[in-house]
């Protein structure tokens, strides 16, 4: 009996341990979203500024595609990260609700079990009362 009442605390501790995973991913998430804009916004100003200056081609023209170039490729660098951080935090949404769902059970089939155990020592008193009002 008490196996099952400490899976089912075990089993909720779990539940909430991935539904914080889950949440410090959305987090994550929501960063690289922030970083992108930023990063986004980076590049256009860039772009804008090549168009209307002098210095858009050329020699001059060097360090600001080189700017381009390294945001460019942190973007894509994010890119990637984000689809990791999602699948990750999608994972342990899953697994948060499937062990959600086993605690529940467990508790259930704990309480069950104490049920069983109370009523089981009701008939055996019932059953030694009755023996002992018949001797």
């Amino acid at each position: 009996m008490k196996n099952r009442k400490t899976r089912a605390a075990a089993l909720n501790r779990l539940a909430a341990l991935e539904g914080r995973l889950r949440d410090l991913g959305r987090s994550r998430l929501a960063a690289i979203e922030r970083e992108k804009a930023r990063l986004n916004d980076e590049l256009k100003s860039i772009f804008e500024a090549l168009e209307t200056s002098a210095f858009a081609y050329g020699a001059s023209a060097t360090p600001a595609l080189r700017r381009a170039r390294s945001a460019n490729v942190r973007l894509g660098h994010l890119l990637h990260e984000e689809s990791e951080a999602r699948r990750r935090t999608e994972s342990h949404g899953v697994r948060a609700g499937i062990v959600e769902q086993a605690a529940a059970k467990a508790a259930v089939q704990h309480r069950d079990e104490k049920e069983r155990k109370a009523l089981l020592e009701i008939v055996e008193r019932a059953i030694a009362r009755r023996d002992a009002s018949q001797t």
